[in-house]
């Protein structure tokens, strides 16, 4: 320690032992806490972007049955590291098990484990944290899917765990590869907070907002300002612009879709916009009292490369937040904003380059002991990895390139996609065909069957007008409880009163074609419009090229 460091210390405790008289001093010496923190973060970087060590937990025979008849507990042990330049003397640390269906395993297996170096009496941080977790990725078989998920997540600023690879010896057995993660502590929140002394909260398993969420810091009886989150994703205000000010006092709206957009990004099905609001994690920054999301539990990853950009935001099974944020005009905009916005910052890195580090990395410490091992884990895993996610950040540039997305509100109008999907499941024909100089959308009845061609769009909340002109031809339509004929609607709308019957329209050479349109309101969403016949006999058509849709007050 230099003789600067040694003089700043020195003023600093004088002026906290006499604080009583000079406040002001003591104040100043409060501001060395930041840069311990600094230090104890820069520890942290080191230990992530270094070398691949083994660590190495032992127990006490007491502590050992402590902890097997007790997994989810802590017990203590002792840590040791493995280094170049030898092993480095044990310190205290507790340890219990962690996981849920699918990565549990008990501690006669390869189980994941938390590490807490604070709590056991005279403990010490390890490489600066506090906290450290131990994955067995028993569902990645690259090790890389977190990994990497983590450090996009990061790179386009979204908050997520940083992670590095270790070997994990538990009292004297060698249980392989682990993935060693950032845990949720204070130490965390300092990269992407001012102020960490604000409320955190954990997703738990399969658990919506509303159901009950663990408190990890903060006073456990103080909920008001989760439940005011909540309200403000329940509020059935008409008046849409009142709930956008209602949902951006509590929430940060952008960092919300920004999160959505990178759950998207790498595929991540298991968190909380996609399917089982699960794996995540929420702060409420105290100084902008807003709440944001972070990324978690990303092992299963970068699994399809089609993965759509759009999350189902209808309830029940879509995000509350997310539901109620685009129910609101502005939502849909904001959103595919922060999807080009991340996706600009992404594309510019060589994540190809990014994957063969790591797993090269990965692949040479697993080569000290076994040569083939590591040969056989690069060619079978890595070299896939290394494919398949540069594959899916130039999906997603497809993506916004094709004309289906996004679907925007542009004024009055909205933007329809060109390609619909047919649907002849129950019966019936389609194609599309040139007609008069038209690309059109066709069907036929084949007697029984409601031929149909479908497409799905997100929408905001409103009311929408759709329509085009058609052209019909020996139309005899049935009855039933969605209407007659020919015509458009939206699926789950009410029956639908616009008919083609008969013969007309621009295949019969009248003059400026038949129009039809179809009024429907929603509130938000995913939409699928729809292009159907119900009839015994006869065939329509619709011209894609005339086809719009416009938005109403």
């Amino acid at each position: 320690m230099n003789k600067l460091r040694l003089f700043a210390l020195s003023l600093a405790l004088t002026c906290v032992q006499i604080a009583p008289l000079f406040a002001a001093d003591a104040t100043a010496a409060k501001k060395a806490k930041p840069d311990e923190s600094a230090n104890n973060r820069e520890a942290a970087t080191d230990f992530f972007a270094g070398p691949i060590l083994r660590l190495m937990i032992t127990f006490s025979p007491e502590q050992l049955a402590k902890l097997s008849a007790d997994e989810r507990n802590y017990a203590e042990g002792t840590l040791s590291e493995v280094t170049p330049s030898g092993t480095t003397p044990g310190q205290k640390v507790l340890v219990k098990l962690k996981g849920s269906a699918g990565t549990f395993q008990h501690l006669d297996g390869r189980p994941s484990l938390t590490l807490n170096f604070d709590k056991p009496a005279g403990g010490q941080r390890f490489h600066g944290m506090k906290k450290l977790h131990l994955n067995n990725e028993v569902q990645d078989v690259t090790y890389l899917s977190e990994l990497i998920a983590g450090e996009v997540a990061r790179k386009a600023g979204v908050p997520a765990s940083r992670c590095t690879h270790v070997f994990l010896e538990l009292n004297g057995n060698a249980v392989g590869i682990y993935l060693a993660k950032e845990a949720f502590t204070k130490d965390f929140l300092s990269a992407f907070y001012k102020n960490t002394g604000g409320d955190l909260y954990d997703g738990g398993s399969y658990t919506e907002i509303n159901e009950g969420l663990k408190k990890d810091q903060g006073d456990p009886q103080d909920t008001a300002a989760l439940k005011e989150l909540i309200a403000a994703c329940q509020d059935n205000d008409p008046d849409p612009a009142k709930r956008w000010e209602r949902l951006n006092k509590i929430l940060d709206v952008e960092q919300y879709m920004k999160f959505t957009a990178l759950e998207s990004f790498v595929c991540h099905w298991d968190g909380y916009n996609y399917f089982n609001h699960n794996n995540y994690r929420i702060y409420r920054d105290p100084d902008t009292g807003k709440f944001s999301f972070f990324m978690h539990g990303m092992d299963n990853c970068f699994g399809d490369e089609n993965f759509s950009l759009v999350p189902n935001f209808k309830p029940p099974r879509g995000p509350m937040v997310g539901a109620a944020l685009m129910s609101c005009p502005q939502g849909p905009p904001l959103y595919w904003a922060a999807v080009k916005s991340a996706y600009a910052v992404l594309e510019q890195e060589d994540w190809r380059a990014r994957v063969e580090f790591a797993g090269t990395r990965l692949r040479d410490a697993i080569a000290e002991k076994d040569p083939a091992q590591a040969t056989h884990y690069y060619e079978k895993t890595v070299l896939q990895a290394m494919l398949r996610i540069p594959r899916r950040i130039a999906n997603i540039g497809r993506q916004l390139q094709d004309p289906t997305w996004p679907f925007f509100i542009e004024q009055a109008g909205v933007a329809v996609p060109k390609t619909w999907v047919l649907d002849t499941s129950t019966g019936g024909k389609g194609d599309t065909v040139m007609l008069d100089g038209r690309t059109c959308l066709h069907l036929v009845s084949t007697g029984t069957g409601v031929p149909a061609w479908k497409q799905k769009i997100q929408l905001a909340a409103g009311r929408y007008r759709m329509g085009s002109i058609v052209g019909v031809l020996g139309v005899v339509s049935t009855q039933d409880e969605h209407g007659c004929g020919g015509g458009l609607w939206v699926t789950g709308a009410p029956r639908r009163s616009n008919v083609l019957e008969g013969d007309g329209g621009f295949h019969s050479g009248e003059a400026g074609g038949q129009s039809m349109s179809y009024e429907f309101e929603t509130t938000g969403g995913e939409v699928e419009l729809v292009f159907e016949l119900r009839a015994t006999q006869g065939e329509v058509w619709l011209a894609l090229d005339n086809f719009s849709m416009t938005r109403g007050e």
